[in-house]
């Protein structure tokens, strides 16, 4: 059964998302709702390091995003109301859990329309202007590399950052993917606001993200073995990866849209250029240039995480 009554989110402009009123509200309810919300998370969060933040100032929190529980345990360790921004559109029409995100606040997004994606910067732009916080995962999907701690960033924390003066902190939960502990690692505020050179700064909250994801790691990784690893632990990663989302009830094939990532000029190029090598041809002038290219194409393409996810996804 759909959730019809947030459906309605999917085309609320900046006006209608949310009421002043609501806002004023759910700041009053956001310390009861984070208890709620604590005890909700599967798993025992344990919080590694938060800072001191001022009373009722509102705050760009921008986290890793590497699995599926961490947006409850963030707003349950967020010490404010904070709305977070939901980019999951099958789960906004039939997760009941999305009545909960309700309840904190949230802003929809739909990642694959561009229109969407620019009306979600007034909507944050006004609960930051309210004196409410937002929560954005800047990465956009999901993190399933399996050599970057913290993927490109979209650029949204710097465009609130500039227009509306609020500090960025940021955020890296770490959770070893058969445990029972989230780790919260949360770093002190970043004016991005100060920085003239939209890349820089952004480099720059990569690196702070990074940081902290590396030292929860350091401290609370299991080491694994070299010797301890199967024949194809590529593969094994990625069925790995595919058992974190399985603990989603998804309806459909939604892979284009969850595994969204920030890619620039330098990126489509290459996948362009990958893309185009499938329509290659072998013959004894080229054979000997082209073969290796091939033969590393065609291992790329057994390991892409999108196209195993459309084959795989625990269809219900």
């Amino acid at each position: 059964m759909k959730n019809y009554g947030i459906l309605k989110f999917k085309t609320a402009d900046v006006d209608n998302f949310t009421s002043d009123i609501g806002m004023k509200i759910r700041k009053k309810i956001n310390p009861a709702l984070r208890q709620v919300l604590l005890k909700a998370v599967k798993g025992n969060v344990i919080v590694d390091r938060y800072p001191k933040l001022e009373k009722d100032k509102p705050y760009i929190f921008v986290s890793l995003h590497n699995f599926v529980e961490d947006t409850i345990a963030n707003l349950a360790v967020i010490d404010r109301c904070t709305y977070v921004l939901f980019g999951t559109t099958d789960q906004l029409e039939v997760n009941k859990q999305v009545y909960a995100a309700w309840l904190n606040g949230f802003i929809y997004v739909n990642r694959l329309d561009k229109q969407s994606r620019n009306s979600a910067i007034p909507k944050m732009e006004r609960v930051l202007n309210g004196g409410n916080s937002v929560l954005i995962f800047a990465e956009g999907g999901l993190n399933n590399s399996e050599n970057l701690l913290c993927q490109k960033l979209f650029s949204s924390p710097y465009i609130l950052a500039k227009n509306t003066g609020c500090e960025v902190v940021p955020i890296a939960p770490f959770y070893e993917f058969g445990s029972e502990n989230i780790y919260m690692n949360v770093g002190d505020p970043i004016d991005l606001s100060k920085y003239d050179d939209k890349k820089e700064a952004l480099t720059d909250l990569r690196d702070a993200l990074s940081t902290l994801l590396y030292e929860s790691m350091e401290k609370h990784c299991t080491p694994i073995i070299r010797e301890n690893l199967s024949e194809d632990p590529r593969m094994d990663y990625m069925e790995q990866r595919r058992q974190e989302y399985a603990k989603t009830k998804w309806t459909k094939d939604v892979w284009d849209e969850e595994l969204t990532q920030y890619l620039d000029a330098a990126d489509k190029e290459h996948i362009a250029v990958m893309e185009s090598m499938d329509d290659i041809i072998i013959t004894p002038q080229n054979a000997e240039i082209m073969g290796p290219v091939l033969v590393r194409r065609k291992e790329d393409k057994k390991y892409n995480f999108k196209n195993y996810m459309h084959q795989n996804w625990n269809k219900k």
